[in-house]
């Protein structure tokens, strides 16, 4: 599947299932019934969407970032849904959410600050780095070919999902969790 159909078809599913579990739910932060994913804020989104345990067991752990994602914004995010965290073996998991300052590294590696970059953005930065609001660069980058057949990748993470908008900025899921160097 090419970005294209991801956004135009992944990223409606998204919102759809978004809109029918809105319908059911309470927003934790109000008490009050859930909105669409676009008046969602970013936190509320992955925690709507089901498939973001991990991620959002990482945010909590990083209470100020948990907190900041849910403010005014605008950020990207680039979310590794629970079976993206598979792809790390679950020694190094335990050891990563152990260690509160390299969680901390990992989570704002993910975020972009400032900007909410949705895939026709980023697919005129391939080539180009973006800096995460860890500090360091990522990598955006497309395989060859027009972009209706490209896919697009941050690092190696390729992106499975993209442009899910919600009131603060825009998620894209990817297919492996971010990862900085880790500082010593």
């Amino acid at each position: 599947m090419n970005v294209k159909k991801l956004v135009t078809i992944g990223g409606c599913a998204a919102l759809g299932a978004l809109s029918v579990c809105a319908a059911y739910s309470k927003d934790l932060t109000t008490s009050g019934p859930m909105s669409t994913a676009a008046k969602q804020d970013i936190i509320n989104t992955l925690r709507n969407k089901g498939s973001f345990h991990k991620m959002l067991q990482g945010l909590e752990q990083t209470y100020e970032l948990d907190n900041e994602l849910k403010g005014k914004g605008p950020y990207t995010v680039f979310a590794a849904d629970d079976k993206a965290w598979k792809k790390i073996n679950q020694a190094d998991q335990d050891t990563l959410f152990g260690n509160k300052k390299k969680l901390d590294e990992v989570m704002r590696y993910g975020v972009i600050k400032g900007q909410a970059l949705d895939s026709d953005h980023l697919y005129k930065m391939q080539g180009q780095q973006v800096q995460s609001l860890e500090g360091r660069l990522i990598n955006v980058r497309m395989t060859a070919g027009e972009k209706e057949q490209a896919f697009l990748f941050l690092n190696d993470s390729k992106v499975k999902n993209a442009d899910i908008k919600c009131s603060n900025g825009i998620i894209h899921i990817v297919d492996a969790p971010l990862m900085p160097p880790l500082k010593k």
